[in-house]
């Protein structure tokens, strides 16, 4: 809607200025806007041509600082003065990679609030019937899957049956999508700035400043058997596949950085401060399913759920001990390198010196015991990176 609108009246009431020095932007309509943006303070560009905007040789720019954001439209050919001009991509990136960095980057909760506002615009253009007939489909699916679970003796209400197979339809759909985003992949590095570009129905164009933000390897559990992860700037995939033993190699070509070859490992006594909450949490779900056991109750619905609980804990347990393999520390004179668990993903965070704005080392009373710590480290962008369990004589803040 809003580029139908700069379509009919942009050209009469915005401005757009360019300088040496900043971006200014002007909209006189009722009210008069004016936003100056200095060129300094410019972390990410992106450029978007949807299918409406490429017919109408076109794209949409949003210009990334660290205080805010600010968008406009160009013509398709317009370039900004301020970035490189000639750069080449090079091969595009093999579809296998795209897949593994689709599958990685698809979160099913992001997922369902996308695949649900779809729903929603479907019912809107195209009316009410092809969104009942999608919500048919999705309703028999459940009634099959509730079928399939009561053959196995498993009880499941039927809304959850309805809201897993919701959510699953929602993954998917994300997933597709998020295919389509990274096809045709290219990343290049030119200069202090590197270039990410693809998409097929909707075309991307990322411009990320360098050395100014944390590069994100971000792992999984797919990540520990395979080997390899995608990598991230500003929240911006820059490669979707990228295997463990490359990641120097690829941090180098793409952003200039190189982690510390001096490494500090998790130690081995922490086991159990990795694992104690999703063991404790096991524990109490196997005495709740023991209690109902021996009661002689038969509430199947209950012991379903009691069983599921045992087996996330369980599964997060063991997840959490393959992350202690992973986990590591590169403290440099440039840079620095942290790994960080944040609820089932490992994050491996490299960024350089210059943007750490505080180190701190905490520990806890059970801790002290055994000469353990917690290291964070802040950056200006208010980015923070936790490594937990490692020994405190090996780390100064």
């Amino acid at each position: 809607m809003s580029f139908l609108l700069y379509c009919i009246i942009g050209k009469f009431f915005v401005t757009l200025h360019f300088s040496d020095k900043e971006i200014i932007l002007e909209k006189k309509l009722l009210f008069k806007y004016s936003a100056a943006v200095p060129l300094s303070s410019v972390v990410k560009i992106t450029s978007r041509r949807t299918l409406i905007m490429r017919l109408f040789r076109a794209k949409e720019i949003t210009v990334y600082t660290l205080g805010g954001k600010i968008k406009f439209y160009l013509h398709k050919n317009e370039t900004l003065p301020f970035l490189p001009k000639n750069r080449t991509f090079g091969e595009k990136t093999r579809f296998s990679e795209i897949l593994f960095g689709a599958f990685i980057d698809t979160r099913a909760l992001g997922g369902l609030f996308v695949f649900a506002a779809v729903l929603r615009k479907i019912s809107t253009v195209l009316g009410s019937e092809y969104f009942n007939r999608v919500i048919s489909v999705l309703t028999k699916t459940a009634a099959d899957l509730e079928n399939a679970l009561k053959f196995f003796r498993i009880a499941v209400p039927k809304i959850f049956v309805i809201i897993a197979v919701f959510a699953f339809g929602s993954w998917v759909f994300a997933f597709i999508r998020k295919i389509l985003r990274l096809s045709r992949f290219r990343a290049v590095k030119n200069g202090d700035i590197l270039f990410v570009k693809s998409g097929v129905l909707t075309l991307y164009e990322h411009a990320l400043v360098l050395n100014s933000a944390a590069v994100i390897y971000c792992e999984t559990i797919t990540s520990v058997f395979t080997n390899r992860a995608p990598l991230y700037l500003r929240d911006t995939m820059i490669s979707p596949c990228v295997k463990r033993n490359e990641l120097q190699n690829t941090l180098k070509k793409l952003c200039g950085l190189k982690i510390p070859q001096k490494k500090i490992h998790s130690s081995k006594r922490a086991v159990f401060g990795h694992t104690a909450v999703p063991l404790f949490r096991l524990g109490a779900f196997d005495a709740a399913l023991l209690a109902v056991h021996f009661s002689g109750y038969t509430a199947i619905l209950l012991k379903t759920v009691l069983y599921c609980g045992i087996i996330v804990n369980l599964y997060t347990a063991v997840l959490y001990l393959l992350y202690i393999l992973r986990s590591e520390i590169a403290l440099g004179k440039n840079v620095t390198a942290v790994s960080a668990r944040r609820g089932l993903r490992l994050y491996i965070a490299v960024f350089p010196n210059d943007i750490i704005k505080r180190k701190t080392v905490s520990q806890s009373v059970f801790q002290k015991r055994k000469g353990l710590c917690n290291f964070g480290v802040s950056t200006v962008e208010r980015r923070k990176f936790t490594a937990r369990q490692y020994a405190k004589n090996k780390i100064s803040p």
